[in-house]
């Protein structure tokens, strides 16, 4: 998030003090709940006034007139995903949002916005291991982006990971109350206001869970035999099975075709390559298959949001 990002930065002083609801679900992360609170907390101790107010979400939609608000939906944390489908909440978001409250969400809680219709025609964002999961359940989403940490469309907001309530939450201060509040409460807290990308954290982990023993023997066989070199009918012969048997299944189990995954795998091993920073971005394009170097580069950008000498140059301030 950076400064340059906010039109709103002139005269940015709110006219009226913005009150948060937090929606409490099933599953919600209890820390991201508490940690919201915390942090317009501390805004308001660095403005050295009350400019923010933080309550649990209620069916009462308030008509009070002027006010702004904020309703934030904070991470889902359980270890499988639900269905976001309680038509309760559905209907409760769509009161708020039509009502003209701001609807914010982070990671999974992103979902009660697809489920409610109210991504549709608009651009979102959610945690890179469920941005495939999003667009292909919601067509009607413009676009889900798995390279930005916050995706700000006006009335909805959405962010990547775990703890980008953090990030939703410094991007909040600086759109109502300006960028110079947010940048003290990031440095107050150690947080960063820099423009973090989740495209920096992304990596490809392969699924082995949908059931599939002779696909996850044909994911097994590209890991472990990945080389420049591999085709289909490799895979396909490996397994015993024909080259369109195997297209279909490997789509049906993996959600990628044989030749995406192999990307996939590609790019995966390019980051490793990256991380360990000891040969040049030309040999490493070179070892995985790609002559050209432009082309692996194009291919890099695609997969990962970012460049390989982007990437590498995050992976030295990381490590």
């Amino acid at each position: 998030m950076a400064k340059k990002d906010f039109k709103w930065l002139n005269n940015a002083i709110m006219k009226n003090k913005l009150t948060l609801y937090i929606l409490n679900y099933p599953d919600a992360m209890s820390s991201a709940m508490t940690g919201i609170k915390d942090i317009f907390t501390i805004a308001n101790h660095q403005a050295e006034r009350e400019l923010f107010s933080v309550h649990p979400l209620t069916s009462i939609v308030p008509k009070t007139r002027g006010e702004q608000r904020v309703v934030f939906i904070p991470p889902c944390l359980s270890k499988q995903l639900p269905s976001f489908s309680d038509p309760d909440i559905l209907a409760l978001l769509s009161r708020w949002h039509k009502s003209g409250a701001v609807l914010v969400a982070a990671c999974a809680g992103v979902f009660w916005l697809a489920n409610a219709g109210l991504l549709d025609g608009k651009q979102a964002t959610t945690h890179w291991r469920l941005c495939q999961r999003l667009s292909d359940g919601y067509p009607a989403i413009k676009q889900v982006s798995g390279r930005e940490m916050v995706v700000d469309q006006g009335d909805i907001v959405t962010a990547a990971g775990l703890y980008a309530f953090q990030d939703l939450s410094l991007h909040l201060i600086a759109r109502f109350s300006g960028f110079e509040l947010a940048k003290k409460v990031s440095d107050f807290c150690l947080l960063d206001l820099n423009g973090r990308l989740q495209a920096y954290y992304q990596r490809f982990y392969p699924d082995f869970s949908h059931g599939d023993t002779l696909m996850v023997k044909a994911q097994q066989f590209c890991s472990s035999h990945l080389c420049p070199s591999m085709s289909v009918s490799q895979i396909a012969s490996h397994c015993h099975i024909s080259e369109r048997t195997l297209l279909r299944r490997f789509k049906e189990a993996t959600g990628f075709t044989p030749k995406q995954y192999i990307i996939q795998l590609k790019i995966e091993k390019a980051k490793q390559f990256m991380a360990l920073g000891k040969i040049s971005i030309d040999e490493i394009g070179y070892n995985l298959g790609y002559s050209d170097t432009s082309n692996f580069i194009k291919i890099f950008k695609k997969i990962a949001g970012v460049t390989p000498a982007e990437f590498r140059a995050k992976q030295r301030i990381l490590n």
